[in-house]
C-alpha cells in the first residue's frame, strides 16, 4: 500500500510537471479593416502543428510547450498571419487579419467544415448569385446546396433531405424565424447587408441546437464597423436599402442598423405574372445590433430584428389579402472566465403574426394568428487541451400561441366571431458535448442533449410531460490533410408541430405545440460521407449518403373541419416518414473562377393514416451549378442552372355532373408529378469605382414556364364540359437593374 502510495505521487507530480511545461494561448480572431469577429479561422503552432479553429464569438485556446513558437493564423479571404512568440506563461494574443485583394483573385467559396453535411456561405457568395429583382437572397442560394430543395417552384421555401420545410431550425442571432419569407416566399427575410455568414447542420447537428429535426439554418447578423462610419444604400427594381454602422465613443464597440423597402407589387405586371396586373405586395425589413467591450473578458450584444408583408391579390383566390411579420431581440453576454473557458448567455424573444381577409363567397371574415418565443440560455464552452474540448449548457424556453381568430371584415359579413383557445409549452433542456481526437487522425464528436416538455391541461386534454432524449454522435477519420471519411448519427426531437393545408403559396398555417394529444415528432439518421481536398484546396469533392425517419409526422385528415374549430387536434393524424440518398458535391475554390455543381439523388415517403405516399417534396433528381467570373476589378459575372423532379400533386383525373354540379374525381394523394423544373439565370456587376457598382441579372433566360401550381376551375357554367384543368406560372424572363453606392 505504501509502495502504491509513492508511484501515485512520482505520477502526479511528473504530469503536474507536464503541465507546468506548457502554456495557454487565448485570443480573439477580428478583420483589420472592420473589427469584426472571424469564427472558423485556423490558429496554427507551426513546429508543433498544434491547431484549432475560432468559434462562433471569434475565440481561440491552444496550449504550447514554453519557449520559442511561431504562431499562424489563417483563413480564405485574409492574408495569411505569423508572429514568432516567446512563452513564459499564459498569454493574450489578439490577431487581426487583413482582407486580400479577392477582386484579382476570385470569390474563395468554402470555408473550413467542422462537421459533414456542413456548409457555411458569407455574404459575398450569397450576393455573387444571380437573385430575382437583383436582390441577393440567402435562402435561396442554400438551394444550390446538395440535399437542399425549394420546396414549391420559383419560392425559397426549402426542404431538406426530403422532410417538409417547417422541420427547418431558422436562427438570426440565436432567436427563432418562425417565417423566413417575404411574398409568398419569393424573398427571405433576410437582407443580406446585414448578414455576416450562415451555417447549414444537416447531418450532425451540434448539441446546442434543438426543436427542430430537420436541419439547422444559423444566420449571424453583422456587428458593424468599429473602426470607421460607413453609408451605403442601393436602388433596385424591387426593393431597395440603406446601411448605417460604425464606432461607438472611445472605439469601445461598434453599432449597425440596415433597413430595406421592397415593392414588388409595382412591377409585377412587367414579369408577364399570371398572378393580377395590379397587386398589392410590398414588405419591409429592419435590422439593428450593437456591440460593447466592457473589458479584455465581457463583452455585451444586443440585436434587433423587425419585418413585415403587406400582400393582396384577385387572381389567385379572389378577394384574398394577407398580411405577415417577424420581430426577434437578442441580448448576449459573452464572458471569458478564465484562459481555457468561456461562457455566452443569452435572453431571447421570437414574435410571429399574420392574418388573411377574404371577400369571397360574402363570408367577409379576417382570420387573425400570433406566436411568441421567451428562452433563457446559457452555454459553456472549455478547451480542456489540444486533444480535448467540452461544451455544455441549459436552454429554458416557453412557447405561447394563439392559433386562430375569426372576425369579421366589414358589415356585410356573416361570421359570428369566434378565438381558438391559447396553446403553450415550456421546454427545459441541458446538453452535454465532447470534442475529443486520438489515435491520432481519429475525431469524435459526441453528446446528448435531454428535453423535457411540459404542455398544461385544456379544456379537453390532461396536462402532459414528455422528457425528450437527443443523443448524437460524429466520427471522423483523417489519414491527411486531403481526405476526411466520416459517420454520424443524430436524433432530433420537434415540439411543434405544422399544421398547414394544400393550398400552395397561401395556407392557413398554425403552429401546434405538442400536448396529450400530438407527441413531439423524433428524426433519426445516420450519414456516411467522404470529403477529398485537392492539393493547395483549390477544388473540393465531397459524397454523402443518408437514411432518415421520422415518427409521429403530422397532417390533416381528408376533409378536415378546420374552420373555427377548438379540437383542431381531432382533424389531424399522425404516422411517419422516411427519407434516404446520395449527395454530390464538387467545388473550385480559388482564382478568378470559381463555382461549384452539386447534384441529390432522393426518395422520400409518408405514411400517415395508414397510407403511404409521396409528399410534395419527394423530387428525386436535383442538379444546381453555379460559377462565378471575376474578370478585372471592375467587371465580374455569374450564372446559375437549376434543375429539379416535379412536385407531387392531389389532381382531378375525371369528373361528373350530379344535380347540376359538377364532381372531380381525384387521384391519389400526391399521385401526380408536376413537369419538371429548370432555369438558367445571369448576372454581370460593375464596379464603376470604389464606392459605386451597378448590377444587371436575367432570371429565367429562355422563360421557361414553370409550374407554380395546377389547380381545377371552370370556364362559364357548372358542367362536365366546362371543367378544365389549370398550370399557374408566376413569370417569365425578369430582368432587373441595382445601383448601389456609399455616401
Amino acid at each position: 500500500m505504501k509502495r502504491a502510495l509513492i508511484y501515485f505521487c512520482i505520477l502526479f507530480l511528473s504530469c503536474q510537471a507536464v503541465v507546468a511545461q506548457k502554456a495557454v494561448v487565448r485570443g480573439c480572431v477580428t478583420d483589420a479593416k472592420t473589427g469584426e469577429i472571424l469564427s472558423d479561422a485556423n490558429v496554427l503552432e507551426r513546429r508543433s502543428g498544434t491547431g484549432m479553429a475560432t468559434n462562433a464569438y471569434g475565440l481561440y485556446s491552444i496550449s504550447l510547450p514554453k519557449g520559442e513558437c511561431i504562431l499562424q493564423c489563417s483563413m480564405l479571404g485574409y492574408v495569411t498571419w505569423r508572429d514568432t512568440l516567446t512563452l513564459s506563461g499564459n498569454m493574450v494574443v489578439n490577431i487581426a487579419l487583413t482582407p486580400d485583394d479577392y477582386w484579382l483573385k476570385g470569390i474563395e467559396i468554402v470555408g473550413s467544415r467542422k462537421h459533414s453535411g456542413q456548409f457555411a456561405l458569407e455574404a459575398k457568395e450569397i450576393q455573387a448569385l444571380p437573385s430575382v429583382g437583383g436582390e441577393p437572397d440567402l435562402m435561396k442560394s442554400l438551394q444550390f446546396l446538395p440535399g437542399v430543395q425549394s420546396g414549391n417552384e420559383g419560392t425559397n421555401n426549402i426542404s431538406v433531405r426530403g422532410s417538409n420545410q417547417w422541420g427547418n431550425l431558422v436562427l438570426l442571432d440565436e432567436a427563432v424565424v418562425y417565417n423566413p419569407s417575404h411574398v409568398l416566399s419569393f424573398f427571405s427575410v433576410f437582407n443580406n447587408d446585414a448578414i455576416r455568414e450562415v451555417n447549414l447542420y444537416k447531418s450532425f447537428f451540434p448539441l446546442k441546437y434543438g426543436g427542430r429535426s430537420s436541419s439547422v439554418i444559423d444566420v449571424r447578423m453583422r456587428e458593424g464597423n468599429s473602426k470607421e462610419r460607413e453609408r451605403s444604400a442601393s436602388l433596385g427594381l424591387i426593393a431597395s436599402k440603406v446601411l448605417l454602422e460604425g464606432p461607438l465613443k472611445k472605439k469601445e464597440g461598434s453599432y449597425l442598423v440596415s433597413g430595406r423597402f421592397g415593392y414588388p407589387g409595382v412591377v409585377a405586371g412587367l414579369l408577364g405574372s399570371n398572378l393580377t396586373s395590379k397587386p398589392q405586395m410590398w414588405f419591409y425589413d429592419v435590422n439593428a445590433k450593437v456591440n460593447r467591450t466592457l473589458n479584455s473578458r465581457n463583452r455585451m450584444f444586443f440585436s434587433l430584428y423587425s419585418g413585415g408583408d403587406h400582400t393582396v391579390f384577385n387572381k389567385l383566390v379572389k378577394g384574398y389579402g394577407m398580411d405577415w411579420g417577424n420581430a426577434t431581440a437578442t441580448m448576449r453576454w459573452n464572458h471569458i472566465l478564465n484562459d481555457k473557458t468561456n461562457v455566452n448567455t443569452s435572453a431571447v424573444f421570437s414574435n410571429y403574426y399574420y392574418k388573411y381577409k377574404s371577400l369571397s363567397d360574402g363570408l367577409r371574415y379576417v382570420w387573425k394568428s400570433n406566436m411568441q418565443s421567451y428562452q433563457l440560455k446559457s452555454d459553456w464552452e472549455r478547451y480542456q487541451n489540444n486533444l480535448l474540448t467540452l461544451k455544455g449548457g441549459v436552454n429554458l424556453h416557453y412557447f405561447t400561441t394563439m392559433p386562430g381568430e375569426v372576425g369579421k371584415s366589414g358589415k356585410d359579413s356573416n361570421i359570428t366571431p369566434s378565438e381558438m383557445p391559447r396553446k403553450s409549452l415550456w421546454d427545459a433542456a441541458l446538453y452535454a458535448e465532447a470534442n475529443y481526437k486520438f489515435l491520432p487522425r481519429f475525431l469524435l464528436n459526441a453528446g446528448v442533449r435531454l428535453s423535457v416538455l411540459h404542455a398544461p391541461a385544456s379544456t379537453y386534454y390532461a396536462a402532459k410531460t414528455f422528457v425528450m432524449p437527443e443523443p448524437r454522435a460524429e466520427l471522423s477519420f483523417i489519414p491527411n490533410a486531403s481526405h476526411r471519411f466520416s459517420a454520424s448519427y443524430t436524433q432530433a426531437a420537434q415540439s411543434i408541430h405544422m399544421l398547414t393545408t394544400s393550398s400552395v403559396g397561401i395556407p392557413s398555417d398554425m403552429w401546434m405545440p405538442a400536448n396529450a394529444l400530438l407527441k413531439p415528432s423524433v428524426m433519426r439518421q445516420l450519414a456516411l460521407g467522404y470529403e477529398y481536398n485537392f492539393p493547395d484546396k483549390e477544388y473540393t469533392l465531397s459524397l454523402e449518403a443518408y437514411m432518415r425517419r421520422t415518427s409521429h409526422v403530422v397532417d390533416y385528415r381528408k376533409n378536415a373541419d378546420i374552420f373555427q374549430n377548438d379540437r383542431i387536434e381531432d382533424e389531424v393524424e399522425t404516422g411517419s416518414a422516411r427519407g434516404c440518398g446520395l449527395e454530390f458535391y464538387l467545388s473550385k475554390n480559388e482564382g478568378a473562377v470559381t463555382g461549384w455543381i452539386s447534384y441529390t439523388l432522393s426518395r422520400a415517403r409518408n405514411r400517415i393514416g395508414g397510407e403511404e405516399y409521396r409528399p410534395v417534396y419527394d423530387r428525386p433528381h436535383n442538379l444546381k451549378l453555379f460559377v462565378n467570373w471575376e474578370m478585372n476589378r471592375h467587371w465580374s459575372l455569374s450564372s446559375t442552372f437549376s434543375y429539379a423532379s416535379g412536385m407531387n400533386l392531389t389532381l382531378p383525373v375525371g369528373k361528373y355532373e350530379s344535380e347540376h354540379v359538377l364532381v372531380y374525381i381525384y387521384s391519389a394523394r400526391n399521385g401526380y408529378r408536376a413537369p419538371a423544373f429548370h432555369q438558367l439565370d445571369f448576372s454581370a456587376t460593375w464596379r464603376i469605382r470604389q464606392d459605386r457598382s451597378l448590377s444587371l441579372s436575367i432570371i429565367n433566360a429562355y422563360s421557361r414556364k414553370n409550374v407554380f401550381s395546377i389547380y381545377a376551375g371552370r370556364q362559364g357554367h357548372f358542367s362536365v364540359g366546362n371543367g378544365r384543368i389549370y398550370k399557374l406560372y408566376l413569370y417569365g424572363i425578369v430582368p432587373s437593374l441595382t445601383y448601389s453606392f456609399k455616401f
